[in-house]
């Protein structure tokens, strides 16, 4: 798998985490097989009685619309603007704990 196809498909999965809720009972049933469980559009397809036509359509409606809530709502965005500022906190408490550890020696 190339690495596009990787951080696309890491991309979805955190989107379907945070706005699969929003998407209708079928919608996350045939996501959550692909995302989560690997499934491929065949093997999808099987299980819910359909074409793998049909499967790559909604994979790809309901990505979109997954795609459509963060550009709404920015919740990835938001989370990984908190991850980035706690990552830079966390950097400079440990630089003033070598700075107080220094200062006390």
């Amino acid at each position: 798998m190339r690495l596009d196809t990787l951080v696309a498909r890491s991309r979805h999965l955190a989107l379907f985490e945070r706005y699969g809720a929003l998407l209708t009972k079928h919608q996350r049933e045939v996501l959550d097989l692909s995302l989560r469980s690997d499934w491929s559009l065949a093997e999808i397809a099987d299980h819910q009685g359909t074409s793998r036509a049909a499967v790559h359509d909604i994979v790809k409606r309901s990505t979109e619309a997954l795609e459509e809530f963060e550009r709404r709502l920015g919740l990835l965005a938001e989370a990984g603007k908190r991850r980035r500022k706690v990552a830079s906190l966390e950097r400079e408490l440990s630089s003033l704990k070598v700075r107080l550890s220094e200062l006390e020696h």
